[in-house]
């Protein structure tokens, strides 16, 4: 599995690509989604893996929740931080049973990205 390489799945254009840039200063290679399907596509495809997986909970096409439940199913122990403007207590107790899950509050800057990630990939 690479250790360098994130998936930002986020359907906001201009949050993703402050992502992918806040990422690529931070020395990690990222692909991006937007959407769920995207996210799971590209997780079924790629040949090294990811490192992490960066998503946000408000997709379009499907709960967020249920992308980590169908994320779990595949990549059991696949680090996730999600990114959400949602209360973190609450975001977390609804996802405690498929960690490691890792938060990060919206909006983030670069530092609270690399905090998030080195909790995460010690």
């Amino acid at each position: 599995m690479s250790s360098e390489r994130v998936l930002v799945v986020e359907d906001e254009v201009l949050i993703r690509m402050l992502a992918v840039d806040m990422l690529l200063d931070l020395g990690r290679e990222a692909d991006e989604a937007g959407t769920a399907a995207e996210a799971l596509e590209l997780l079924r495809s790629a040949d090294e893996g990811y490192a992490l997986v960066l998503l946000d909970l408000g997709l379009p096409d499907k709960r967020g929740d249920d992308l980590v439940r169908e994320i779990r199913q595949t990549h059991a122990a696949l680090p996730l931080i999600v990114a959400s403007g949602e209360d973190q207590a609450e975001v977390s107790g609804r996802l405690k049973d498929f960690g490691p899950i890792g938060f990060l509050g919206k909006p983030f800057d670069i530092d609270g990205l690399k905090a998030a990630i080195d909790k995460m990939l010690p």
